[in-house]
């Protein structure tokens, strides 16, 4: 019984939340575990270790079906392979991450700009003129609008791995 875990015990090896083994198992990333005669579930030293590549890969920002597809590639795989299969999406969540702070460099610059307009703006305005009655507010007008290069409400998000996506 020393290669057979329970749920409990699994989760305080690897650190993983009871739930998330649960949602592991029903979205695939983990196989649907041997049950006792009580019909508890029981884990294997390979189930642990597949869960703990699971929780690794999403610390590394990846999707659930890139979680997913690695972890079902990885236990297929032999080790050299397995190691050009990470350094692959090593070097895809390094492309991810420099998109992002592209876009976030190009947001903060916009941010800026529309800042410097508006105070600008501020310090010109009529006192009481009201917001409907203006023509040259930044952010509103033409003026210090924002480009469509970047959303306003930017969300730094996880692009999708070429390697994995299958």
């Amino acid at each position: 019984m020393t290669d057979q875990f329970t749920i409990g015990q699994l989760a305080q090896q690897t650190g993983v939340p009871i739930r998330t083994i649960r949602f592991y198992e029903a979205e695939g990333v983990l196989p649907p575990p041997k049950r006792s005669e009580a019909g508890y579930r029981l884990y294997s030293s390979a189930d642990a270790r597949r869960l703990r590549l699971a929780r690794n890969a999403k610390r590394l920002g990846l999707s659930l079906l890139q979680v997913r597809t690695l972890v079902a590639e990885a236990f297929q795989a032999e080790c050299h392979d397995y190691g050009e299969l990470m350094l692959q999406v090593l070097d895809g969540q390094r492309e991810a991450i420099d998109a992002q702070i592209a876009q976030l460099q190009t947001l903060k610059a916009e941010l800026a700009t529309m800042d410097n307009d508006l105070r600008h703006d501020m310090a010109h305005c009529q006192p009481g003129q009201q917001v409907q009655d203006c023509t040259a507010c930044a952010g509103i007008d033409q003026k210090g609008a924002p480009t469509d290069a970047v959303p306003l409400s930017v969300s730094v998000r996880r692009l999708p791995l070429r390697v994995l996506a299958k």
